[in-house]
């Protein structure tokens, strides 16, 4: 009785702890974010106009250095940027002339799709794999997948990408090379059914780069606990293999696996981005890319601002996850 009550005063303060540690996270990546914009050598007057600096001059320059907030020091833009943000306003793009959140709600659900369909489908083979793996650690089978593993690991998501396009989209003509939708088609009137297609090629060199690291460490795992005590006991008294996955190898490796996909999300938000541009896929990475070519600043900000979020926000369920583990493993 007491134990659990010890168990559950500790889980409150995690949380309290995880979401202050979060927020206070988000905060310094804001003043950081802002000040390495802030220095970037980038003209913003010129970007407002696509480059074209004789379109502004005299007066009119001046009141659109006031409009842009371009005429207050550095902590006063970030400020100023802070209140804006709490309000819900990412301010302005340059480039496309649109709010930055509406262009970031836009381009963001293609790479929703893709990242989410991706982590889903990485831990799902990626677990199962390394439960077989490590069940059976001295086939031939076993060897060859984990040889194949170490040597997906290494090599870069973009030449995955080049590969998966030269085999499947160059060579046997089975899918599209990249886009969205049918050249000259707009993605608007393209059916989702039709962009099922175009999506396969960046998933699978996601997934392959997502896949890897699960099975290697989900094997090891599972040979860890094969190996332990209980397990071993637990043999000796006829429990069959099915049953010592169920009560035993699910429980202490599943979570593992899923601790690792979290904290990971910097690698799967950078290797979207990669991925993005290889295949002139739409998405929030692509778009990202573009604002820092064209020098869009409010743009480029507003991306990476959510970028920091989404790998903080995983880091942080990572973190609360291993504590629980931890706690339950040790209580």
């Amino acid at each position: 009785m007491a134990l659990a009550v010890s168990i559950n005063t500790h889980h409150p303060r995690i949380v309290c702890f995880s979401i202050t540690r979060l927020l206070l996270q988000l905060c310094l990546a804001l003043f950081i974010i802002s000040v390495l914009i802030a220095f970037l050598p980038i003209d913003p007057i010129a970007q407002y106009f696509n480059g074209n600096v004789l379109a502004v001059f005299g007066e009119q320059k001046t009141q659109l250095i006031e409009r842009l907030g371009l005429n207050q020091s550095i902590l006063e833009q970030i400020m100023t940027f802070g209140h804006a943000l709490f309000s819900g306003d990412l301010g302005y793009s340059y480039h496309h002339q649109e709010e930055v959140s509406q262009i970031i709600w836009q381009r963001s659900r293609y790479s929703i799709i893709l990242m989410s369909s991706a982590s889903l489908l990485a831990i799902i083979f990626g677990y199962s794999i390394g439960l077989f793996l490590g069940l059976k650690p001295n086939t031939i089978l076993s060897k060859i997948i984990t040889q194949l593993a170490l040597m997906i690991n290494a090599i870069p998501s973009f030449w995955i990408g080049l590969i998966l396009i030269t085999i499947f989209a160059i060579k046997l003509v089975w899918l599209p090379i990249g886009g969205i939708s049918p050249i000259g088609v707009s993605p608007e009137t393209t059916s989702f059914y039709d962009k099922i297609p175009y999506f396969i090629l960046p998933l699978a060199t996601l997934i392959l780069g997502l896949i890897a690291p699960i099975i290697l460490h989900t094997k090891e795992k599972v040979i860890d606990v094969i190996q332990s005590q209980h397990v071993q006991y637990a043999r000796i008294h006829g429990l069959s293999t099915l049953s010592i996955v169920r009560f035993h190898l699910l429980r202490n490796t599943l979570i593992p696996a899923i601790v690792i996909q979290l904290a990971g999300f910097s690698e799967l938000f950078s290797g979207s981005v990669i991925i993005e541009t290889v295949f002139n896929f739409p998405g929030i990475g692509q778009t990202l890319v573009q604002a820092g070519l064209s020098g869009d600043t409010p743009l480029l900000f507003g991306i990476t601002l959510c970028c920091a979020v989404f790998v903080f926000v995983g880091n942080a369920t990572a973190s609360l996850l291993s504590r629980r583990l931890s706690l339950s493993t040790s209580f």
